[in-house]
């Protein structure tokens, strides 16, 4: 384990027994986390670290993490933790309005990325062009570039991911590999957290609208869930113009979207650096008859001495979020 903090002069190793590099799906910034000693002269604190500092953290030679110190906690015990975050981060946090016609996903990225002065990788040429993107209210870089990829998927089914890499903000597509890694119970699966509830399920929806005096009402109802879990039902007022089928439609969709059980799984594993969010993985648990793919919503790696583990929340779709506009 190796980090550095980087200066336009040197690179200055730092001594820490622990760091954790994490990240989630669809939420910008990867974050670096550690502690460092720090030393106090003529009263005050000399850390070596401050905000704004790069810091580069490689493991067994292999840069994992490139970003910028975002915060420090101090004590009276003389360690400081430092919270950083890559790239991304200022995609996040630079917001402004956009107007965009008939431009391309990469020229959208280009555009935000060179208007909020951010550090451009490969920007590959993507193809599509969205006829109109407009955002007239003030909106995050990262949501806009993230509309941009949504639209390019849903009109030509190619997928992008934006990423920072070695200090640099990056677009590439996004595809399932040909191999993916196995996670299997009794081999490399050190622990599973397995939570399923009905606390957010229902198993009978009613829509409700209103045209003038009248009140007309749609109905889904899952006889096996409501025998089995009860009557847990969801009720929806709706203002758009629709008929009875329509309405109908309307809660059945909201039923099968809800209805059954609340699935959450996390695993924990001999630490693979490749496996981060958005990745897909086999996870083979007999005991809780699993045996299938998932994607990974949120990782975790904590790195200790010549230690490495891996922790990981997964999910059966690797869905592009929605973003308004």
């Amino acid at each position: 384990m190796e980090i550095y903090k980087i200066t336009e002069t040197e690179w200055l190793q730092l001594a820490i027994e622990e760091a954790t590099w994490s990240g989630k799906r669809y939420q910008a910034p990867r974050i670096l986390k550690f502690n460092l000693f720090y030393t106090s002269k003529n009263g005050h604190e000399i850390t070596g670290v401050y905000e704004g500092d790069t810091i580069l953290f490689k493991w067994k030679g292999k840069e994992l993490f490139r970003g910028t110190v975002w915060k420090r906690d101090l004590t009276l015990k003389s360690v400081v933790s430092i919270t950083c975050y890559d790239k991304m981060q200022y995609l996040l946090t630079n917001k402004d309005v956009y107007v965009f016609n008939n431009q391309r996903l990469d020229q959208i990225a280009t555009r935000v990325l060179n208007d909020f002065d951010i550090a451009k990788g490969n920007i590959p040429y993507t193809g599509f062009t969205i006829k109109s993107l407009v955002f007239a209210s003030v909106t995050s870089g990262y949501d806009i570039i993230l509309k941009a990829i949504s639209e390019t998927y849903k009109q030509s089914g190619n997928m992008y991911r934006v990423f920072s890499q070695a200090g640099k903000i990056e677009l590439a597509t996004w595809s399932d590999p040909d191999d993916i890694y196995l996670l299997e119970e009794y081999k490399n699966i050190i622990d599973v957290n397995l939570t399923t509830s009905i606390e957010e399920a229902i198993t009978k929806v009613k829509v409700i609208l209103t045209k003038g005096k009248k009140t007309y009402y749609g109905h889904a109802k899952d006889d096996y869930t409501n025998e089995k879990y009860g009557n847990i039902q969801y009720t929806e007022s709706v203002s758009d113009n629709l008929n009875q089928a329509q309405l109908n439609e309307r809660a059945k969709q909201l039923l099968n979207a809800k209805k059954g059980l609340n699935i959450d799984l996390s695993a924990t594993f001999v630490g693979v650096p490749d496996i981060v969010s958005g990745v897909p993985v086999q996870a083979n648990i007999p005991r809780y008859a699993i045996k299938q793919k998932y994607y990974v919503d949120s990782d975790t790696h904590t790195f200790k001495g010549t230690s490495h583990t891996t922790n990981v929340t997964l999910i059966k779709e690797n869905k592009i979020p929605e973003v308004g506009l």
